[in-house]
């Protein structure tokens, strides 16, 4: 999800994708050209477009608020927290680890809909005084708006379906209940997926029964819960074959490593023998990219034929790898189990885990043969 940065909260930095701003600017068309007409009539169009680009405006800034409750309290408990990010539904604050208890998960949950919750309040408050004074109604009107769309806010959040927080909170409940957070995961997000699917179905039926485009928003809703919702099921059933095996046990002996400056053509040209992937590494030695040879092959020739210049490693569009320590748990490092991870052992490059070895220990375990040899490369894309 490609983003740009807008700043920084308490050391964290605050990202922005392009879709929250069609966000910002579809809201304020909205509100400019219906709500705010019928809340506060006769100002001109000139000051509804204003207040309009205000309501967007301070809707993305609503969404920061709560995000960054999240992130303050994950932090207390001792969460890292790497970003918050607004985006085109909503907003994400992205922890580093998952909470070390319950009680933790609870309150990091919680403190977002709370926060929605006092935000409302305050704002309401705000309309309200301000239109005592019968001084330019349509801001008091702007604020009455935000303060209803911050109560929305948070009663859609408390939903008990994972991703949401009130999935979040179901999964504390469960993990205390059973014991295991695996299961709680599991547990959180099939109510998630249920959720998803029942609310594409009330997108639907607006669409195609009451005549409502919007419930294709409503839909697109449902679908992005129901999807979130089935790869953290399918995160809490990798958990359990992980449970607290370092990440070194699944890891690969380290590929050959390429310097990023070199061009790609004197890498392909080069002995890469039967190796299927590459490290590439920067002039001091990090790595840059996990490369599947195949990919290098594929992408090169479409890249060369769109610039005359020379094409290197690092010209290529190519994801940064995740770099952790050989004693990590692998829980904790694969929680994106699509990302390439470059193990370290100090400060020496030892291994990698991609994909493709996730998918490989999880076969293994189900099949009961956790303990065969892993030293045969998998070869896959």
């Amino acid at each position: 999800m490609r983003t740009f940065r807008v700043g920084t909260f308490r050391g964290i930095p605050v990202q922005a994708h392009w879709g929250a701003a069609v966000i910002a600017v579809l809201v304020g068309w909205l509100v400019a050209g219906s709500v705010l007409p019928n809340l506060a009539p006769g100002a001109s169009s000139l000051t509804y477009a204003a207040a309009g680009l205000a309501a967007g405006l301070g809707l993305l800034g609503s969404i920061f608020v709560h995000e960054a409750a999240h992130a303050l309290v994950a932090r207390r408990y001792g969460v890292s927290v790497s970003s918050i990010t607004l985006w085109l539904l909503g907003g994400i604050a992205h922890l580093e680890a998952e909470a070390p208890s319950p009680k933790a998960e609870a309150r990091i949950a919680g403190v977002g809909p709370a926060s929605s919750v006092a935000l409302a309040a305050v704002l309401g408050l705000g309309a309200w005084l301000w239109q005592t004074t019968g001084i330019f109604p349509v801001l008091g009107a702007t604020l009455m708006w935000l303060g209803g769309v911050n109560l929305i806010l948070a009663v859609f959040n408390l939903l008990p379906g994972a991703p949401l927080d009130g999935g979040r909170l179901l999964h504390a409940w469960l993990w205390r209940r059973k014991g295991s957070r695996d299961l709680a995961t599991v547990g959180a997000s099939r109510a998630g997926r249920v959720l998803g699917g029942i609310i594409v179905g009330v997108g639907m039926l607006e669409l195609f029964v009451l005549g409502s485009v919007g419930g294709l928003w409503t839909a697109l809703i449902g679908w992005f819960l129901a999807t979130a919702a089935r790869q953290e099921q399918q995160a809490g059933n990798l958990g359990a074959v992980l449970a607290d095996r370092p990440v070194s046990d699944l890891m690969r002996p380290l590929p050959p490593t390429v310097p990023d400056w070199l061009l790609v053509g004197d890498v392909l040209a080069g002995p890469l023998g039967t190796t299927d992937r590459l490290v590439a590494v920067s002039f001091d030695g990090t790595p840059t990219a996990v490369i599947i040879v195949a990919d290098l092959s594929r992408l090169a020739p479409a890249l060369a034929k769109r610039t005359s210049e020379p094409v290197r490693i690092r010209d290529l569009s190519l994801q940064p790898p995740k770099i952790v320590d050989a004693r990590t748990l692998a829980r904790e490092a694969l929680r994106d189990p699509r990302a390439s991870i470059v193990v370290t052992d100090g400060e020496r490059l030892v291994g990698i885990v991609t994909p493709a070895d996730v998918a490989r220990a999880t076969a293994l375990h189900q099949l009961g043969t956790e303990d065969a040899p892993t030293d045969e490369p998998v070869h896959a894309a």
